[in-house]
């Protein structure tokens, strides 16, 4: 997080203005700021997500049901990349087939404001059901709390790109 802010100072103190596309150069200051934020988030928290490997999903995928906490931060990330269909998501026994080195592939290239992404927020929020970060530590893995970390960011990399559209 420390470098996150490191780099956003660095940006803000100079007059040299870093723009990864013309997209964002079009947005005002606030804006472009907010979003390079939650991007230097999403890239933290994917460089941390990279230390993850098959076996980290591993104690996720063996529970016959999970807890609730577990089973709500998987089922949102399946839904945000697309990988099962909501009614895919009742059934635990469809979801763990796919927490495995694909999914943390998938994790690692999603990119939010992609064109081709396509990504329903307010079902997701809906699944959340107000779930906060304490609870999900507490009642979670490492594993369940940096996806249900890489969710948050997405979600508001994504109302960020909806303002400015």
């Amino acid at each position: 997080m420390v470098m996150v802010f490191g780099q956003l100072l660095e940006e803000v103190s100079t007059d040299e203005k870093k723009y990864n596309s013309d997209w964002e150069k079009s947005l005002p200051d606030d804006l472009r700021f907010a979003l390079r934020f939650e991007k230097m988030i999403l890239d933290d928290l994917k460089r941390r997500m990279s230390n993850m490997d098959v076996g980290a999903l591993s104690e996720i995928k063996s529970y016959k049901e999970p807890p609730a906490i577990i089973g709500t931060v998987i089922q949102v990330v399946m839904l945000l990349l697309g990988i099962c269909a909501e009614e895919e998501l009742q059934e635990w026994s469809n979801i763990k087939t796919h927490l495995n080195s694909e999914l943390l592939k998938k994790l690692a290239a999603f990119d939010p404001l992609g064109k081709d992404t396509k990504v329903d927020i307010h079902k997701a929020n809906d699944r959340l059901k107000g779930l906060t970060a304490t609870e999900v530590k507490k009642g979670g893995s490492m594993p369940t709390y940096l996806l249900y970390q890489w969710i948050i960011d997405v979600i508001s990399i994504i109302r960020v790109g909806e303002a400015t559209r």
